[in-house]
């Protein structure tokens, strides 16, 4: 599937400043950048650096003085995904788990997962494979917790998304990572592009470690898995969040759009996921 998308941020420095931004799609055996462009409307120092452990690549600026600053992205995208019929992968246990994986099973800051195993258990502990019991938290999940712009901030973690019952797509990842890893299913962070999302904004969702391969979920069924395209991936937010500053910055203005370019996409109805998995990274927990 091929992908049209760009993004604008504007910010606003009061003082020299330096920050990491996560905005690039991700360079992978299954995702191919066919063209990118990142240009900054001021002359300010520039990188681009790539995180070794996931394959998400930053772009860390240093703009020496006070002022506005625009920076926009765009580029053009392959990704070839791996649809495949409910209940198809057979899983695997923790002994045959990587190193690269063990990470995505631990809490971590926005994901306590330990202190949440009581609920995961009473939850889906009954289902026999893993798939079905993260379908079931994705349901649960769905059916509990009320989309509300606005309604976290950047403290916001799992827990807090149970005692509130409200939250954005973060919150719903964060939720189902934290639930999963309590039932000892690897799941990791997954931020990207979303064609047809309603407002238009970048997008978080999550992944599970099962049978060998990462499978893509959207707790929020704001996304349909075959249109999204990769930013980053982590343990929680703090590894890929869009913006990572050192020092005062404030974002006045963000722009974010995504095409789907091939000719007669449909995206895929609730029905429809019921009976399908997706994997969108099938070269392994690292890759790059």
């Amino acid at each position: 599937m091929k992908f049209k998308l760009s993004s604008e941020l504007e910010y606003t420095l009061t003082q020299p400043v330096t920050f990491l931004l996560s905005v690039r799609a991700r360079l992978s055996a299954t995702q191919r950048i066919l063209s990118e462009e990142f240009t900054i409307n001021a002359p300010v120092e520039h990188v681009m650096v790539r995180c070794a452990a996931t394959g998400t690549r930053f772009d860390r600026v240093h703009a020496a003085n006070a002022g506005n600053i625009t920076i926009r992205y765009q580029a053009e995208v392959e990704v070839l995904s791996e649809r495949l019929n409910a209940g198809e992968v057979v899983e695997t246990g923790p002994e045959t788990f990587d190193l690269d994986v063990l990470p995505y099973l631990y809490p971590s800051r926005y994901c306590q997962s330990d202190r949440i195993g009581r609920l995961s258990y009473d939850l889906v502990s009954h289902l026999k494979t893993q798939e079905e019991q993260v379908r079931a938290i994705v349901e649960w999940i769905g059916t509990r917790v009320s989309y509300v712009s606005g309604s976290t901030n950047a403290n916001t973690s799992a827990t807090d998304t149970l005692v509130e019952r409200a939250g954005v797509c973060r919150d719903y990842a964060h939720l189902g990572i934290a639930l999963c890893r309590s039932m000892n299913i690897p799941a990791r962070y997954f931020t990207g592009y979303a064609h047809d999302l309603n407002p238009p904004d970048f997008h978080a969702c999550f992944e599970t470690w099962i049978g060998g391969r990462w499978l893509f979920w959207d707790a929020t069924g704001l996304a349909s898995p075959d249109g999204v395209v990769r930013i980053g991936t982590g343990r929680d937010a703090s590894d890929c969040s869009v913006c990572t500053s050192f020092g005062p910055l404030q974002l006045q203005r963000q722009e974010v759009h995504c095409q789907v370019l091939d000719l007669g996409y449909r995206k895929r109805t609730p029905e429809e996921l019921l009976k399908e998995t997706y994997c969108l990274d099938g070269a392994g927990p690292a890759s790059a």
